[in-house]
């Protein structure tokens, strides 16, 4: 696996996975979150969409990582989308489709869809502070259990 294709699977991990929140019902988390990170070099975009329907989509996006790339240049993205449920402040998530495209293996290179029935993180947290969404999950980057804290922004 290269390293945009790495970096962009631990973002999708930690981008849909948790939540502890000071508000923390489901009518609060409808909506579109979002959070950028620097890498080295270029960028990534992480949006969470959650729906009333009890859909979602995680959309992570990676620009510049790519000898030769201006920091705007689009080097990979993944989507998922799937269900979501709210029991309290306990997120569950399950992916029913992805869509991966990485620049490595060219401009043209298609896009990898796959329908899939995976659950995420079913002890995810979260809570809502103002415009803020903080997710509390354990993540699993070398095989060992991490808490793990990720915030995003809603965004219009």
């Amino acid at each position: 696996m290269n390293r945009a294709s790495f970096v962009l699977y631990v973002a999708v991990v930690a981008g849909i996975t948790s939540c502890t929140s000071s508000t923390s019902s489901e009518a609060s988390l409808i909506g579109n979150w979002s959070v950028s990170e620097s890498l080295s070099p270029g960028h990534y975009t992480t949006q969470l969409t959650f729906a009333g329907n009890g859909t979602f989509t995680d959309a992570v996006r990676i620009f510049g990582s790519y000898g030769g790339q201006s920091n705007n240049d689009l080097s990979s993205y993944s989507i998922m989308s799937g269900t979501y449920k709210v029991e309290g402040d306990k997120l569950q998530t399950n992916i029913t489709h992805t869509v991966v495209w990485d620049r490595f293996y060219g401009a043209n290179s298609p896009e990898t869809v796959q329908t899939v029935n995976i659950t995420v993180f079913d002890q995810t947290h979260f809570r809502i502070v103002g415009q803020m969404l903080t997710l509390d999950y354990v993540s699993y980057p070398a095989d060992a259990p991490v808490p793990t804290t990720k915030s995003f922004i809603r965004v219009e």
